[in-house]
Formats: structure tokens, sequence, C-alpha cells
């Protein structure tokens, strides 16, 4: 009974990656809300990120997660383009924070959405100024918001083109 369970389970999460029938009734609904859902759906699976073996220690790294969501977007039929901000300079900061942004066309009309993330949670929460530890910190990504936003991948472009010379 546990393994028809289990088996139930896996076959789940299997159907949700990167499901482009599911990506396109969202895309094409007209609600972006459902845009967005779609991409903190996709964001949340691959949290994770890929660990990297170094001879000192190992570490998190989220660039090709979000590169193969920014492939997975470009492929997609009524997308233009899609891109991300791997190649602006950014404040070493953690958690650091990143941006995937798509557009795509809606009969005659060019639109535009960006998505935001964080990579990293910590592990201290905010009580009316007390920040207690309540766990480790996570190099995991999470969803932060999105925003309408027209030019974005130009400009993503622009700044890889940039720094590529």
């Amino acid at each position: 009974m546990r393994s028809i369970v289990f088996t139930l389970w896996l076959l789940t999460g299997a159907l949700h990656a990167q499901d482009a029938e599911r990506f396109q009734r969202a895309l094409h609904s007209g609600n972006e809300r459902a845009l967005d859902g779609w991409m903190k759906r996709e964001i949340h699976d691959k949290r994770k990120g890929w660990a990297v073996s170094t001879s000192g220690p190992t570490f998190i790294r989220h660039a090709p997660t979000f590169d193969s969501l920014v492939a997975f977007l470009r492929r997609q039929p009524d997308v233009l383009d899609a891109a991300w901000d791997g190649c602006t300079n950014k404040i070493l900061l953690w958690p650091g924070h990143s941006t995937i942004g798509m557009q795509w066309t809606d009969g005659d009309v060019s639109k535009g959405r960006c998505w935001h993330v964080q990579e990293g949670i910590p592990g201290t929460i905010n009580l009316f100024g007390w920040r207690p530890k309540v766990r480790g910190t996570l190099e995991h990504l999470k969803y932060k918001g999105a925003r309408e936003c027209t030019g974005f991948v130009e400009q993503q472009r622009k700044h890889c083109a940039e720094n590529a010379h």
C-alpha cells in the first residue's frame, strides 16, 4: 500500500515538470496571475539549485536553473524572447536576487512580464525588532513577485553583448 501511494506521489511530481500544455493554458488565458502561478510552481520545483563540489567547500549555483527556465520559455510558441539578469553586475549581498523576463504576443499586442526570485532564505524571523534564529539558512530559491516590464529582455541582451567584448 505504501509503495502505491509513494509511486502515485512521484508520478504527480513528474507530471508538473515544465509542462508545455499547462504553460500554454496560462499564457492564453489572458490572466497574468495564471502565468505567475505557473512560474511560481516552476521556481518552487527547482528551488534547490545545483551543488558544485570544489577542493574546498561545496556551494550551490542557481544559474543552471535560470538557464533551464529561460530555454524552456524560448521554445514555446507565441513567446518572442526570454532572458534573466545573469550578465548584469550585482552587489554581492546574501541573499541575492535575480529577475527572469519574458516577452510574448497576445494577438497583435506584445507584452512583457518579469518575475523576481530571491536566492537564499535566512533562518531568522523578525518579531517586532527581535530576530531569533529559528532554523539554519537555506540556499533555496524563493519566488518574490511579478510585475509588468517592457524592454527587460532587450536590456539584458544588450548587457550580455557589452560584457562579452
